[in-house]
């Protein structure tokens, strides 16, 4: 039920990325975090096979859920709709197999509405009515003729994805808790996601200061740190009619996010006009086939030194079945070797020496907000952890901004009917003492959960764990209590800008026999 839970609360219903990588929980949590049901239900059942529980997808009439074995027996949950359905001991969830032969306990089961809180904003945006489709959803279960096990999202749920990166020199990632360039993963094909984020990955290489022996691939290439000549990628043996092959420097770039978009900044140098001089970029997008794009070549005619900006989104703003992670950028330099002695002098600077003095590559990425560390009321201590075995410098900066003149209510403090540790008939009516606002504002709602358990760590079913408004009491519908059973019920407040209070302390009555 915990990783129901987390699978429920981390992520929301929206639609899915084509990504079909986005099926692995390490991608889904960490890049994506919005679903439909077959993405939720591979989470779920990839998270409950990983704590040594068996578990297994189900295909339904236009819906995938799962299904977890415990206390040798199979337990059906649909963490997409956020729901379970309990069998008529209103205490045990049911299975696959039950439900097919008891819809009655769907149709009696509150679907819940989805819901999410989109960046920049506090009052959450309803996707699915609030009305109850629990009879419709009941359908789906009467018959068995197309309900099967799905095995074939194994292939995409186990491949092997990471959160690792090794930035090296003057390399850094850059993660906001907002979507700030409004670049997604679908963008030519879906809606913007309501909650998403961006960040960067950035290298400046400095070559007069490393190699980047192991990260970089070149052909024919200097750099400024091994023979200290200017500029700082330059031609190892200049070009001539027999060796006319150009020099190349091949720059990868590696993300665990989705890469969406990104540029290249180049301060290049051209050393004359012969069709032996060029400076020239490409991108590779396939690290397997390589699929080479020509983006930029600087004009034959002139030389001297210049600025580029290359714009990679026409080729990085995808969608499809397969989100782009790595890509390269290749540059292409000629030197004529006729003008290799040609004196400095402006706008020569460097001679006949053709090449580049500054590269940076940047690669725009898709985050999901929820996954990053966040800072919290009070005190916060942060840790930065590496796996280098060598001394190493880092800069690690956080930007965020504190809200000083708003007020979260206070939680409910005192139930008023039942009393505490009342007894009950099967249909009591919750009631609680109004809550109080700091800021004097509205409260637009509580949310009352009950539950068999101490703690409340989750309600008895969706039907018990609802939204009120326009009152501060809840009553329990019929046939969901059982006789001679102590009950623990809890509620909390949120006011007209979508603060949440603490939840109350946990209140409780027991049933009549």
């Amino acid at each position: 039920m915990a990783i129901y839970a987390f699978v429920d609360q981390e992520t929301y219903w929206w639609t899915y990325p084509q990504d079909r990588t986005r099926l692995n929980p390490v991608r889904h949590f960490n890049v994506y975090g919005y679903h439909v049901c077959s993405d939720a239900a591979c989470e779920f059942v990839a998270l409950c096979r990983a704590a040594g529980l068996e578990a297994r997808i189900w295909e339904i009439w236009h819906h995938t859920v799962a299904e977890v074995m415990w206390d040798g027996e199979w337990h059906q949950l649909d963490p997409d709709l956020g729901v379970w359905f309990l069998r008529d001991d209103n205490r045990t969830i049911a299975s696959m197999a039950e439900l097919e032969s008891n819809p009655q306990w769907v149709a009696r089961t509150r679907k819940p509405y989805r819901w999410v809180v989109p960046a920049g904003q506090r009052r959450k945006q309803i996707y699915m009515p609030g009305e109850d489709r629990a009879k419709k959803l009941a359908t789906l279960y009467e018959t068995d003729d197309d309900n099967y096990i799905e095995t074939h999202y194994d292939e995409w749920i186990y491949a092997h994805h990471d959160m690792n990166i090794t930035l090296r020199p003057n390399e850094k990632l850059l993660r906001w808790w907002t979507p700030v360039l409004h670049k997604y993963f679908d963008q030519k094909a879906t809606h913007e996601p309501p909650l998403y984020a961006n960040g960067q990955l950035i290298f400046s290489p400095d070559f007069s200061r490393f190699s980047y022996s192991d990260d970089i691939q070149r052909r024919n290439i200097k750099l400024e740190i091994e023979d200290g000549r200017a500029p700082q990628v330059h031609a190892e043996r200049p070009q001539d009619s027999v060796h006319d092959r150009a020099s190349s420097l091949r720059i990868p770039m590696k993300s665990p996010y989705v890469i969406v978009g990104g540029h290249i900044e180049t301060t290049y140098y051209k050393g004359g006009t012969s069709s032996l001089d060029g400076v020239s970029l490409s991108v590779d997008l396939d690290p397997f086939f390589h699929r080479q794009k020509s983006v930029w070549r600087y004009y034959g005619w002139a030389f001297g030194q210049g600025e580029c900006r290359a714009d990679l989104d026409p080729w990085l703003l995808k969608d499809g079945s397969k989100g782009t992670y790595e890509f390269s950028a290749e540059y292409e330099l000629s030197a004529d070797a006729e003008h290799k002695d040609t004196p400095h002098h402006f706008p020569l600077v460097y001679g006949g020496q053709s090449g580049l003095e500054r590269v940076e590559i940047v690669a725009d990425l898709q985050v999901n907000p929820r996954s990053l560390p966040a800072l919290s009321l009070g005190r916060n201590e942060i840790r930065y952890l590496d796996e280098s075995s060598e001394d190493r410098q880092v800069k690690v900066t956080y930007r965020w901004r504190e809200i000083g003149d708003e007020w979260a209510p206070s939680a409910p403090a005192n139930p008023v009917t039942p009393v505490l540790n009342a007894e009950t008939g099967l249909g009591p009516t919750l009631a609680w003492e109004a809550s109080e606002h700091p800021g004097e504002l509205e409260i637009a709602c509580y949310r009352v959960q009950v539950s068999l358990r101490p703690d409340c760590a989750w309600p008895v079913c969706t039907n018990l764990d609802d939204d009120v408004r326009d009152s501060a009491s809840f009553q329990i519908p019929d046939g969901w209590l059982n006789p001679s059973t102590t009950y623990y019920w809890r509620v909390k407040a949120e006011d007209e800008q979508g603060l949440w209070s603490n939840w109350s302390s946990i209140f409780s009555f027991t049933t009549r026999p």
